[in-house]
């Protein structure tokens, strides 16, 4: 058992929900459609949703390559049919390792944090315009408008640990994101950490935040938002996304992105791969 744990290798995979959102929330009743691809070298993970037609989806997600051991953003197109991947195209890569590709108003606000600070990528043409957001790393940086304020959440590091379990929120004032009196406004592994879009059902506003009690990224937990203001903030779990009955990508589930249509997420799994994990092991992953 030791020498086959010693084999494994964590994959992160995109998929989607084609299921309505009411669906989910009242009667817990979904299908995950995993990505089809051939890849080995390199898994995908926190699909944020660029587009979509009537044949593809076009999905801005992190590309991670063993060997290089840092993120870059993608873009990965998928045939809805099939979920096959049939087209990928690197869309940002920086100096530090990148992921969690937010895209709005035009621009991709991916977390940085290796940097020590947050940026957006704008793109200018062929050109792409970086520009610091807060001079703070933040990780898994998602934004949402509520009660007239523009909010940034984020989990902030001091220790290890408190990448998964510090929460703290920023409001922009003047254009420029002022940290939350009461930073930290949470400390909890089972759901500070974001995992995904905020959104709307019913006339409520909900969080998915990730769950890393046991496995980092082990599910979703979906906070719903009782109170965000410059006083204080209140959520309050009311309902788990996992996983856990697929018959692949089981092991965890970190992202929770719903569009119009469309919910994407992404799953985990260890597969037995020694001639992949020889390759790592040369390449100093």
């Amino acid at each position: 058992m030791k020498l086959l744990n010693k084999l494994k290798i964590g994959y992160w995979n995109v998929g989607v929900i084609e299921e309505s959102l009411e669906k989910i929330m009242e009667d817990n009743q979904y299908t995950i459609r995993w990505m089809k691809h051939r890849y080995r070298d390199r898994f995908f993970a926190d699909p944020f949703l660029y587009k979509l037609d009537e044949k593809k989806y076009y999905i801005l997600a992190e590309e991670l390559i063993f060997k290089e051991n840092k993120g870059n953003i993608v873009l990965l197109i998928v045939e809805r049919r099939t979920m096959r991947l049939v087209g990928r195209r690197i869309i940002i890569n920086d100096k530090f390792h990148l992921s969690y590709p937010n895209y709005t108003d035009g621009r991709i606000i991916a977390e940085n944090y290796r940097s020590g600070a947050l940026y957006s990528y704008t793109f200018k043409g062929e050109r792409i315009e970086k520009e610091m957001l807060l001079n703070v790393p933040v990780i898994d940086p998602t934004f949402v408008d509520y009660n007239g304020s523009k909010w940034l959440f984020g989990t902030t590091k001091e220790n290890e640990a408190d990448a998964n379990q510090k929460l703290s929120i920023f409001c922009e004032k003047d254009g420029k994101y002022v940290p939350h009196s009461l930073n930290p406004v949470k400390i909890d592994v089972r759901s500070s950490r974001p995992g995904g879009k905020f959104f709307w059902f019913k006339g409520e506003l909900y969080r998915p935040a990730q769950n890393c009690e046991h496995l980092y990224g082990e599910d979703i937990r979906i906070m719903k938002v009782r109170q965000l203001d410059g006083e204080k903030y209140v959520e309050e779990e009311c309902k788990t996304i996992s996983s856990h009955n697929c018959r692949r990508f089981k092991d965890g589930l970190h992202t929770f992105n719903v569009y119009d249509g469309v919910i994407l997420v992404d799953g985990f799994e260890y597969e037995i791969h020694p001639i992949q994990k020889l390759r790592n092991k040369f390449a100093g992953v």
